[in-house]
């Protein structure tokens, strides 16, 4: 995980953060698939937003933002 970590310049820390978050989010449209039925493009919509988010956050991160 530290190879990883300084792979992308982030602490271990910050890295499992943003793991974190992204499997709590895609675990949360997978719910929300299953609960409201959702359509595979919406899936895959869903998807491409989560990854929005985590490298908004990443690059907040690396720009000394607020930590992941």
């Amino acid at each position: 995980m530290e190879n990883l970590s300084q792979l992308v310049g982030l602490a271990p820390e910050q890295l499992t953060q943003l793991l974190i978050l992204a499997v709590v989010l895609i675990v949360g449209l997978f719910v929300l698939r299953v609960f409201l039925k959702l359509t595979a493009t919406l899936f895959r919509l869903g998807c491409f937003v989560v990854l929005l988010i985590v490298a908004a956050v990443y690059v907040l991160s690396l720009l000394g933002g607020p930590p992941a």
